[in-house]
């Protein structure tokens, strides 16, 4: 079974080495490029670091971004994902991921006096509960909720949720309305995505056809204009 594993893991290797070296090309095109979402045109995001172009963090980490850049307030990131891409100073909250700044602690036991005015989750929640050997649909929820408890009054909360790959989470999202508003957004060629509804996004498979994500919601609460 290893010995099976193992080509399949080099050539994998082999074509992420590949698309690294290819990041300026997409840069100059697909970089130069745009989608829609709430009234603003964004580029899509290009770097090499899990090779966004690729993926559907060419339009998470574009609009998380501009988010970041355009906040003054208190910040809270739930996953190491932006300090990857920008600098910056916010305060992040990861379980695993150690690094400069990072505060290694289970979400649902996050504890903070401070209230933030804005909150970002780039396709972290989704693994709250689910990426553990004894799940916990609950926690999901749970983590939620906790968020919403140490967001500031006027304050924002922006997350995404890969749809398929926690299918559980994806059913509390739309059954227990959870956030104030939601986007869907779908990848209708693999370096392109679009605003749709949410049947056509829900019907979506996980890494079928393209590598990854097909389909994402852009969940939204607190005081959007």
């Amino acid at each position: 079974m290893e010995t099976d594993g193992l080509p399949s893991a080099i050539v994998m290797i082999i074509c992420t080495f590949f698309k690294v070296l290819m990041t300026p090309f997409y840069s100059m095109t697909l970089g130069k490029r745009t989608f829609h979402f709430r009234g603003k045109d964004y580029r899509y995001f290009c770097h090499w670091y899990n090779t966004t172009f690729d993926n559907e963090r060419s339009i998470e980490i574009a609009i998380a971004a501009d988010l970041m850049r355009s906040s003054s307030g208190r910040t809270l990131e739930v996953g190491n994902v932006l300090s990857h891409y920008i600098s910056g100073h916010w305060d992040i909250l990861d379980k695993y991921e150690k690094g400069k700044s990072v505060l290694n602690q289970d979400i649902i036991d996050f504890e903070s006096q401070t209230k933030y005015d804005l909150i970002i989750s780039v396709s972290t929640l989704e693994h709250v509960g689910f990426d553990e050997k004894q799940r916990d649909p609950e926690k999901f929820t749970a983590a939620i909720r906790k968020l919403q408890s140490v967001l500031a009054p006027g304050g924002r909360f922006f997350f995404t949720i890969p749809i398929g790959y926690n299918p559980d989470a994806v059913i509390r999202l739309e059954r227990d309305n959870l956030v104030a508003k939601k986007h869907y957004f779908e990848r209708t060629a693999k370096h392109q995505w679009e605003e749709t509804t949410a049947d056509r996004a829900l019907s979506r498979q996980f890494s079928t056809p393209y590598s990854f994500a097909n389909a994402l919601i852009i969940c939204l609460d607190g005081e959007w204009a």
